[in-house]
């Protein structure tokens, strides 16, 4: 059982990084140096950092109510 909580805590900390750190951040941070013209993150990019914060932060906390049942 206590795999479940660790593995629950780190996803509930990973969603919550996606959701407070700004989309422009992060993505300057890990696909800036992709690009030739260095411009901006698209809006999908944005939304798609987003839904993940929320997947991650939903699954990190169903996964620590799991492991403490």
């Amino acid at each position: 059982m206590k795999q479940e909580i660790i593995a629950g805590i780190i996803l509930f900390a990973i969603g919550l990084s996606l959701l407070i750190i700004p989309p422009e951040k992060w993505w300057t941070a890990t696909e800036k140096w992709k690009t030739k013209d260095g411009g901006q993150p698209s809006k999908s990019y944005a939304a798609v950092l987003r839904i993940l914060g929320i997947v991650f932060t939903s699954t990190g906390g169903i996964l620590v109510i799991y492991g403490l049942l």
